[in-house]
């Protein structure tokens, strides 16, 4: 099982954000890291452990000021998230583990470059698209069939009931063809479909992901939708 799997709980959350470049002075340190006396004006002030219930936008706040725990729940709200629209574009598991793990340490080290314009969200996608375009360019092409394994296929929700073997076999087989179908997609419409119709982005945070516009964004959603629903219309 991979760190950054689909699945339907919440994700394991490292006790580190992604490891620091060599000769990197490291992030600063934290108000509570402070010495008694170092402001004598400042009174002790409780250091709130950042939790789930604590905005995005606070969390890179935290972050930037070198907060591990805060990027930590980042990464556990969002890590899910960025690795299944990291697979269904690169070839292999491995592939989109280490682009992954390039985005996010692109995001801690970048925390402090955060300005609020878009959604903290829509931000690490799009630092998780830069990562994964450069992946696809050093495997020298992007539309390539994506492997169905243990791995990155989301656990059942009980969909086929127990006792349907037929159910059970249809259901399969429909995210096998789901998954050539995408596949076989340009990588820009393949790319629009997942933000839109799996992550359920806007047109304008999609356009945001991918440094594109709107109407562009419409164009390659409709195409994309047409060609899928070509392949499936043997499945109505």
């Amino acid at each position: 099982m991979t760190t950054y799997e689909v699945a339907a709980t919440t994700p394991a959350t490292p006790s580190a954000p992604p490891p620091l470049p060599d000769g990197h002075p490291g992030p600063p340190a934290r108000r509570g890291d402070e010495r008694p006396g170092d402001h004598p004006d400042t009174r002790d002030e409780p250091d709130e452990p950042p939790g789930t219930d604590q905005p995005d936008d606070v969390l890179v706040e935290r972050s930037a000021l070198g907060d591990q725990s805060a990027f930590a729940a980042l990464v556990a709200r969002h890590g899910a998230a960025l690795y299944r629209y990291a697979r269904r574009l690169l070839p292999s598991a491995q592939d989109a583990e280490d682009a992954v793990q390039d985005a996010l340490t692109a995001a801690w080290l970048g925390a402090d470059a955060y300005r609020g314009d878009a959604s903290v969200r829509t931000w690490l996608f799009g630092i998780q698209t830069n990562c994964v375009r450069r992946a696809a360019r050093r495997r020298a092409r992007t539309a390539v069939p994506v492997d169905v394994r243990d791995d990155d296929a989301p656990p059942s929700t009980g969909a086929a009931p127990v006792g349907d073997p037929v159910g059970h076999l249809l259901a399969v087989d429909l995210r096998a063809a789901l998954d050539g179908a995408l596949a076989a997609l340009p990588a820009s419409q393949r790319a629009v479909w997942l933000l839109v119709e799996v992550e359920g982005m806007s047109y304008a945070d999609a356009a945001s992901v991918l440094r594109t516009t709107h109407a562009a964004v419409r164009g390659s959603l409709a195409r994309a939708r047409q060609s899928l629903s070509r392949r499936f219309s043997t499945w109505r």
